[in-house]
């Protein structure tokens, strides 16, 4: 296959540039050897020809340690409470093996987070085991998975669009960006599903460069014998084994997690799926299958049942696991019974909330949440945490997603579709529910609003 025929859409590429890279860039140096053959030099330090901004290692590094800087720094400011922290910091204490009376309960059995999977309070859990029952305790483990879940979308820029820049961008606006940073700065779940639905489309990515990169480019042949072929249904190349995907299973793995965070982890993987299928199509498509589709259906329907389906339900159940130790064996019975509730109350709750919103105001940012608040009006001063997005994210984001979409069907490159898909289907189911809503809903979204300013 011709180097310069492949078009960067569709070219496999590992996250950081290899020889390969290099050598169809141009930038590779080589010495001669033995006849007509080259080998490339060893790879050398070049300070005057490249900066150290153009180095991803340095450049997402950078971005995810300013991160990590910005939502530790006073993390214990407020000390007390705040907002929903006196449900799930409360829990996560008592989870975690301190007294109830030491976690402002008022008995063992007040516990009241049953209206959300138990991943993310197990997490806060295990970060007050860490940091304490105090407030750098409680919000140890949403500032660990704020910091990473920058670190992931820097990563998942520099694997689109192969430029050090935008990786950095992308990671400098989602480090800054004021909603995804007050939630990691709280003890709250919201911030653990965009750590792992982030996560688990990193995964998704990769695995499409992993098969892609293991399916060899079918041989020329001439049209009769291409015809020939495609009457006998046999591709040039059978791809390789739908069954050995290592980043696949971590990829349903990361979603499950994120399902079991809270339930709208779970619109993602319907995202990973399309893309899945989209992607094993156009692979087979390359190959001159015959059925692409049909094909697809056949050879990758039971791996991605397997690794998208049961691993994430697998998932969802083992993190029920404390759960079933506590109500003494595995009660199915009581467990379906405790979903049907948690439905219930996902699907009916409309209580009435100051900072409620509509999901079609959260990109116009028209009721931001006040999460604490203390004002001195002797000294003229007061503190505030404000859930509220950055207006360049949010405001441009009625921009650059349309453009995604347009990009997408108009220059047929995968990069825009899965921005476009990754957004929409987290976003548009929030318009079908009727319950009672917040801003900050849209946290899980924030790092695909970013990618989309890159394109």
């Amino acid at each position: 296959m011709d180097p310069d025929t492949i078009q960067p859409a569709d070219r496999p590429e590992p996250l950081l540039p290899t020889w390969e890279d290099e050598a169809l860039q141009g930038t590779a140096r080589y010495e001669p050897v033995v006849g007509d053959d080259v080998l490339p030099l060893t790879r050398r330090a070049e300070h005057h020809r490249k900066h150290w901004y153009a180095s991803p290692f340095i450049v997402i590094a950078a971005v995810t340690v300013l991160a990590g800087g910005l939502r530790f720094y006073h993390l214990s400011f407020p000390s007390s409470y705040v907002f929903d922290e006196v449900y799930y910091a409360k829990d996560g204490c008592f989870d975690a093996g301190y007294p109830y009376k030491q976690c402002g309960l008022k008995d063992p059995v007040e516990q009241t987070v049953t209206v959300h999977p138990p991943i993310g309070r197990e997490l806060i859990a295990l970060g007050e085991h860490v940091g304490g029952n105090r407030a750098f305790g409680w919000r140890l483990a949403s500032a660990i998975a704020g910091t990473l879940t920058v670190l992931f979308a820097a990563l998942i820029a520099y694997r689109l669009w192969r430029s050090a820049l935008w990786a950095g961008v992308a990671g400098l606006l989602l480090a800054t960006e004021s909603l995804e940073f007050v939630q990691s700065r709280m003890s709250m779940l919201d911030i653990f599903v965009a750590f792992f639905v982030t996560m688990a489309f990193l995964f998704l990515v990769l695995d499409r460069d992993w098969i892609e990169r293991r399916t060899p480019p079918p041989e020329p042949v001439s049209p009769e014998d291409e015809r020939t072929l495609t009457e006998m249904g046999m591709p040039g190349d059978r791809p390789p084994s739908p069954i050995l995907r290592p980043w696949r299973l971590l990829t349903g793995l990361a979603f499950g997690l994120a399902a079991a965070s809270k339930w709208n982890g779970g619109t993602a993987l319907i995202v990973a799926v399309i893309l899945t299928v989209m992607w094993e199509r156009t692979r087979r498509s390359k190959a001159r299958a015959p059925h692409p589709f049909w094909e697809t259906v056949r050879d990758e329907g039971f791996s991605i049942v397997l690794f998208l389906v049961l691993v994430p339900i697998a998932v969802y159940l083992g993190s029920y696991t404390r759960w079933f130790f506590q109500q003494g064996g595995l009660k199915i019975g009581d467990w379906w019974t405790l979903q049907k509730s948690m439905a219930n109350f996902s699907l009916h709750l409309h209580a009435t909330h100051p900072y409620a919103s509509r999901p079609w105001t959260w990109m116009l940012m028209l009721r931001p949440v006040a999460y604490y608040f203390v004002g001195d009006a002797a000294k003229h001063t007061s503190s505030e945490v404000l859930g509220i997005g950055n207006p360049v994210v949010f405001w441009l984001t009625l921009v650059t997603i349309p453009w995604t979409f347009i990009a997408w069907i108009r220059r047929q490159d995968w990069r825009y579709g899965f921005i476009f898909l990754a957004y929409a289907l987290q976003y548009l189911p929030w318009f079908a529910a009727s319950r009672t809503s917040f801003l900050f809903y849209v946290t899980p979204i924030t790092p695909f609003m970013v990618l989309a300013l890159t394109t």
